[in-house]
């Protein structure tokens, strides 16, 4: 049986999906087995999986009609052998020594059951940014209220006993699936504490262009419907003190003020509602709602005089 199974989940990913696949054949450990779903990709992903599984028999590809991000990842997990499990984004890259140092880190930390590390931020030739802690504050233990008001846990960071992984239901989540691996992550440190490696071991791709508008709102959809996962799961972040309702006040508030400066005034009138339906005695969401009703000119006339005062 191998040590580690890696887990690789791929869509139309052919444009990067080669560097990911070299990034594990060049680590300084070999007990692992490679695990790739192809989730029903239509570009040149079939052939470069081929490829490679020709070359190295410890590569495996499972080949399936489009299901998703968290149904790709489960039937990956479902197949695996090893007793730790890493996962690795198609387009993001692991430094040689990342599972190495991992699988030492989980025999000195036996008790843990995630062992992630730091990430630098990447987009073409330039480093965007250099770790983690210049957005978060990765830690290890008892990590489950930090996690729960940000993810700073990368999925291609992240190695998992197997046996947490067994007992998960996210993989029931339908597309889209964002947030999928917050809300494993969630549910792991439930039940037992992380080990944080403090050294950069993975390389993660930031693409070009901001995200739209609309995949934005079915992020932010996406974020609430698995707040209420969490609340029906970890009964603990319930309260008192109700922390799922805090993390639902304070994402809802800061994505609204977002809105509010792009001049999105009706999602941002929506997201305001979000944080009174928990805060519903808040003077400030409320002063902010009425002025998400004034008209997008007054909006844009402000703006235009805050932008000649500064």
């Amino acid at each position: 049986m191998p040590q580690v199974s890696v887990v690789i989940p791929v869509y139309n990913g052919e444009a990067y999906l080669a560097e990911a696949l070299d990034s594990v054949l060049a680590q300084t450990i070999s007990d692992w087995e490679l695990i790739i779903v192809n989730d029903g990709s239509s570009d040149g992903t079939a052939a470069i999986l081929e490829s490679y599984a020709h070359r190295d028999p410890r590569i495996r590809v499972i080949t399936q009609t489009n299901r998703g991000l968290a149904a790709s990842r489960g039937r990956a997990v479902a197949a695996a052998r090893g007793e730790l499990v890493a996962f690795l984004d198609a387009d993001d890259i692991w430094l040689p020594a990342k599972l190495e140092r991992q699988t030492a880190a989980a025999r000195q930390h036996p008790q843990c059951g995630i062992i992630t590390c730091d990430a630098l931020q990447f987009e073409g030739e330039r480093v965007r940014t250099p770790s983690l802690k210049e957005w978060y504050q990765p830690g290890s233990g008892d990590v489950l209220e930090h996690l729960l008001f940000g993810n700073w846990i990368p999925p291609s960071a992240a190695m998992v006993r197997r046996a947490h992984l067994a007992a998960l239901t996210t993989y029931d989540v339908p597309p889209p699936g964002y947030g999928e691996d917050w809300l494993m992550w969630m549910q792991i440190t439930s039940v037992s504490p992380v080990y944080f490696l403090d050294e950069v071991l993975v390389r993660r791709r930031i693409h070009a262009g901001a995200m739209s508008s609309q995949a934005a709102d079915t992020q932010f959809a996406c974020l609430m419907r698995n707040f209420e996962i969490v609340r029906e799961r970890i009964p603990r972040l319930s309260g008192p003190p109700n922390l799922v309702d805090r993390a639902i006040y304070h994402v809802s508030r800061r994505r609204a003020l977002g809105d509010l400066r792009a001049l999105r005034l009706a999602p941002a009138r929506a997201k305001l509602r979000q944080a009174l339906s928990v805060r519903p005695w808040s003077l400030d969401l409320r002063l902010l709602l009425l002025a998400a009703r004034l008209p997008p000119p007054c909006w844009r006339a402000a703006k235009r005089a805050l932008g000649r005062r500064g």
